[in-house]
């Protein structure tokens, strides 16, 4: 049992620091008075004539003080068991049975704490393979040495004893002791263990009672108040309040409790009352030492399975905000890009309008002048109007959305995009049918859908013959459809699965993601955009958004090129 995690677990827990001489003189102190003071407690609940102890849990102390602050603390150990040996078994067995047993009993406190160490053992106890490492090293190295050092020591004291039937009894014993000890002294005196809050019950009320109803049950269990067959049921009421505590308490109450409900059981079994009392040395000492073992066992590792649930949660919850924080950072980056990629087109109107502006002051074209500058106006309007719905965006604001009617959108379009078109030398060809209902939508972004649309077709017809750029109105049932034709090379085909995956763009200087923002905004008002290359060449962007009052509309009639 103990071979196993051997060659499982090979990751060991760091070193323990030495601590100055004055913290391990006191260390020590404590070590020495606890280790006598549990001695002392198990030599008074003897009642074996041989001088088998009912509990022995001075093992239990040495290994937990040992497991918490270091091998500094052996000797301290080794005077303990010295002190105890020499206040007690001198008179069960001589001198040098009395110093084996001792040696022994350290030797097992020595290896109990260097095997746990070496298997990364952790005192809080936080872990199902803690509490499995406690006890079984526990068993086999440190209870079973001490047992067997005790029993050795009896026989060699005169006494007729079966060796194997008193090792049983001192195992017994030694191991009961440092199941109710060990965890509690564990968890009680680590010193980087957190502060000791309430739990999860809200307030200190709950291990109140839990610490009453201990006493109050186990107290009443273990007196001459109440008959054996009474008693012995009761003894069982202990187990609710154990397992609500690991359940609900921080691990320290259910080690405290652990220890309080043993400690009495004992006692009231030492002095001759409770269930256990009357069934005789051998049959009393296993069953009350197996209700015991059985009680904290349960509790330990339901407090364990608890704590690794809450790891758990919370790694699970760390994971989650990690993930969540990389999906701000992409979401800033892609608004990052966004808001760049849809003010390049208002700001290079408005460097347009500018520089237009420059050369009608030098001509003394005021009026020209004039209307230039209502357009600059207009696009750093419509660059600010950006700016605010991509924060209304990033705050998870929806846009407010108003009626509109197309022909004015598609016209306010074409001002913004005629200094790109003449400079490119494209011409733009509006196929408007007449009386269009209106839309209900979002101006600027219906607009930003055109332009990015329209701009890109621009890109691709420039340089051609003829360099043309079309923009069609078509009803069809109860949507209009916006289509957008080039006469440029047309989409690759390699190219148009991905054609509005963000930043999937294959022009020198692209972001990628124009196509893409176009398509969430269709989407968003309802509609749905495709592209196609047409048999006749260029490529083919349509989109459509539902109509508000959708009546019918008649045939489209070119309203002219620029």
């Amino acid at each position: 049992m103990a071979g196993q995690p051997l060659t499982l677990h090979r990751r060991r827990t760091p070193a323990v620091p030495i601590a100055p001489m004055g913290t391990l003189l006191l260390r020590s102190l404590v070590l020495v008075s606890l280790y006598y003071a549990v001695a002392l407690w198990g030599f008074l609940f003897t009642p074996d004539p041989n001088g088998v102890a009912l509990v022995w849990p001075a093992t239990g102390v040495g290994l937990a003080l040992v497991l918490l602050h270091g091998p500094a603390l052996l000797p301290a150990a080794a005077l303990a068991a010295g002190l105890v040996s020499w206040q007690f078994h001198l008179e069960m067995m001589p001198l040098a049975q009395a110093l084996g047993t001792t040696a022994a009993t350290l030797a097992g406190v020595a290896l109990g704490a260097r095997l746990l160490r070496g298997l990364g053992f952790s005192p809080r106890l936080e872990r199902v393979r803690d509490t499995a490492l406690l006890l079984g090293v526990g068993a086999l190295a440190a209870s079973a040495l001490a047992a067997a050092a005790g029993a050795w020591g009896l026989a060699l004291g005169g006494r007729e004893l079966d060796f194997t039937g008193t090792w049983w009894r001192c195992w017994m014993a030694d191991l009961t002791g440092l199941m109710l000890v060990t965890p509690a002294l564990l968890t009680w005196l680590d010193p980087h263990a957190p502060p000791l809050r309430a739990g999860v019950t809200g307030g200190w009320g709950m291990p109140l009672l839990l610490v009453t109803v201990t006493i109050l049950v186990t107290g009443m269990t273990y007196s001459p108040l109440l008959p054996p067959a009474l008693a012995m049921p009761l003894s069982y009421a202990v187990f609710p309040a154990i397992l609500f505590s690991a359940l609900r308490c921080p691990l320290r109450i259910t080690t405290g409790l652990i220890l309080v409900s043993g400690a009495i059981a004992l006692s009231g079994t030492g002095l001759g009352f409770g269930p256990f009392a009357d069934m005789g040395q051998t049959t009393g000492l296993l069953s009350l030492n197996a209700q015991l073992a059985l009680l904290a066992l349960t509790g330990l590792l339901l407090a364990a399975l608890r704590a690794e649930r809450e790891a758990e949660r919370e790694r699970a919850q760390r994971h989650l905000d990690e993930l969540a924080r990389a999906g701000r950072l992409s979401t800033l980056g892609a608004l990052s890009s966004g808001l760049a990629h849809e003010l390049n087109q208002p700001l290079c109107a408005v460097s347009s309008y500018a520089q237009a502006c420059r050369r009608l002051l030098a001509r003394g074209r005021l009026q020209e002048l004039a209307e230039t500058l209502e357009r600059l106006e207009a696009g750093t309007r419509r660059a600010a109007e950006t700016v605010r719905q991509i924060r209304s965006f990033a705050s998870g604001q929806a846009p407010p959305r108003h009626t509109l009617d197309p022909a004015t959108l598609v016209h306010e379009v074409e001002a913004l995009l005629r200094p790109e078109l003449r400079r490119r030398g494209v011409r733009l060809v509006l196929k408007l049918p007449e009386g269009i209902p209106p839309l209900q939508g979002t101006p600027l972004q219906v607009q930003q859908v055109l332009l990015n649309l329209l701009h890109n077709a621009m890109e691709a017809a420039e340089g051609r013959q003829p360099a043309q750029v079309c923009l069609e109105l078509r009803r069809e049932g109860k949507a209009l459809v916006f289509i957008v034709t080039d006469t440029g090379p047309g989409i690759p085909p390699q190219r148009m699965e991905r054609l509005f995956e963000p930043f999937a763009t294959w022009k020198r200087g692209g972001l990628g993601l124009g196509l893409s923002i176009s398509r969430d905004l269709v989407e968003a008002h309802g509609g749905r955009l495709s592209a196609r290359n047409p048999p006749r060449g260029g490529a083919e962007f349509r989109f459509d958004l539902p109509l508000e009052d959708p009546h019918d509309i008649p045939a489209a009639s070119p309203s002219g090129g620029r």
